[in-house]
């Protein structure tokens, strides 16, 4: 499972919601193979440019990220 918050953590150069956005895809990227874990969103995003569907943006760069593999 990967949650967002641990990705916010983990990169702390990411400073809008659109690095945020890559940051989520190329974290997908990284996911092992296999079983594929779904991204967890415990926190909303708190970003001057974070838009208001949010959470489709970054589902739909994740999926992304997985079928970039």
């Amino acid at each position: 499972m990967t949650l967002l918050s641990q990705l916010i953590s983990d990169n702390p150069s990411v400073d809008s919601f659109w690095s945020l956005e890559r940051c989520v895809s190329v974290a997908a990227r990284s996911e092992p193979h296999g079983p594929r874990s779904p991204l967890m969103f415990d926190v909303e995003p708190e970003f001057r440019s974070t838009p208001r569907k949010w959470d489709l943006i970054l589902t739909a760069a994740y999926e992304r990220g997985i079928r970039a593999r």
